[in-house]
């Protein structure tokens, strides 16, 4: 106890987890094996697995460290707490307190902060526990967009149910800077799109699919055959593929056989219809929104906070005696 109790222990720790903390920033985090053997090499790519320099913040002898320098803190803290008889002293005192307590936070966040992107249609739910958050129902009632007259974005609003987070429910509208908050989870409005909702009707049994504006799904791997989806909300024949409007007043969809980046085939669809691209029959079901977000969590931000709290006081009172007491004097 007497060595932790020495602040050079607590210097030396200090330096050492700075230094390993600097690592984690040089080695990516979270990847597969795979990616480090093949990015290190054979040799150097088992000693990062080996050593949990993949996922350094979570490792147990990084927690150790950390504990120990928090430990040494907390002694050299107590020991001038016994002997705290004026403010420089208790300023001294607060410092060393928001030291360990940011050093604390800083650690828990590094090792078990989450963020997530995800994109949910409207209706739809998903399971945060798959995401590694705790688990609970996330769904997107609705997802609307505010237009200027020059139909400009003006803002993206999304409708949230969250269901069983930490035996709470919460239903919120989130939009761009307005997150969701509950608890460390905060849940931001991030972007937004089109899920296009269709039917393959090639064969003898239906197959519904589901594809994003833009996007392709393969059909044939062999030929390198792929489906394309062009979403028009605001279909103006003279315009072409070109929308009228962002709104959906006159929905249709571009549907297109692509090959070596050229287009076989193309039909534009009205909602409801088919289109017959050579041996492939497709009907075009709906459309809906889909809203992306951003999902964090961060379980020492509480703590660095605290950690500020305490390093504020300390230069209050440092401050406090340096001018106003002198002044008195």
């Amino acid at each position: 106890m007497s060595l932790l109790s020495n602040m050079k222990t607590a210097i030396d720790l200090l330096i050492i987890v700075g230094v390993i903390s600097a690592l984690g920033t040089f080695i990516p985090q979270g990847q597969t094996p795979d990616f480090y053997l093949s990015q290190y090499g054979t040799w150097i790519g088992k000693g990062i697995l080996l050593g949990s320099l993949n996922s350094l913040y979570q490792s147990w002898w990084y927690q150790i460290l950390i504990g120990l320098l928090c430990l040494s803190l907390s002694v050299c803290c107590y020991r001038r707490l016994r002997h705290a008889r004026s403010i420089k002293k208790a300023a001294s005192l607060s410092f060393h307190l928001a030291i360990v307590i940011i050093l604390a936070g800083a650690a828990w966040s590094l090792g078990y902060a989450r963020s997530v992107a995800v994109e949910i249609n409207e209706g739809d739910k998903i399971n945060l526990a798959n995401y590694g958050f705790s688990p609970s129902e996330l769904g997107l009632k609705q997802f609307t967009i505010d237009y200027y007259p020059d139909y400009q974005p003006r803002q993206y609003r999304s409708q949230l149910q969250l269901q069983g987070y930490q035996g709470h429910d919460y239903t919120r509208e989130i939009s761009v800077n307005h997150p969701l908050q509950a608890g460390i989870l905060k849940i931001y409005q991030r972007s937004w799109g089109w899920t296009l909702k269709l039917s393959d009707q090639s064969g003898e049994k239906v197959t519904p699919l589901r594809i994003k504006d833009h996007d392709a799904i393969l059909l044939d791997k062999a030929q390198g055959l792929y489906l394309q989806a062009i979403f028009i909300p605001d279909y103006d024949p003279l315009a072409g593929i070109e929308s009228k409007t962002p709104l959906p007043n006159n929905p249709r969809l571009v549907l297109a056989l692509v090959k070596d980046d050229q287009v076989q085939n193309m039909a534009i669809v009205p909602v409801g219809n088919k289109a017959q691209l050579a041996r492939y029959c497709f009907r075009f079901d709906g459309y809906s929104y889909y809203s992306g977000l951003e999902i964090k969590s961060d379980p020492g931000v509480y703590l660095v906070y605290t950690g500020f709290v305490f390093l504020l006081i300390g230069l209050i009172a440092r401050y406090w005696q340096l001018f106003f007491i002198r002044k008195v004097d």
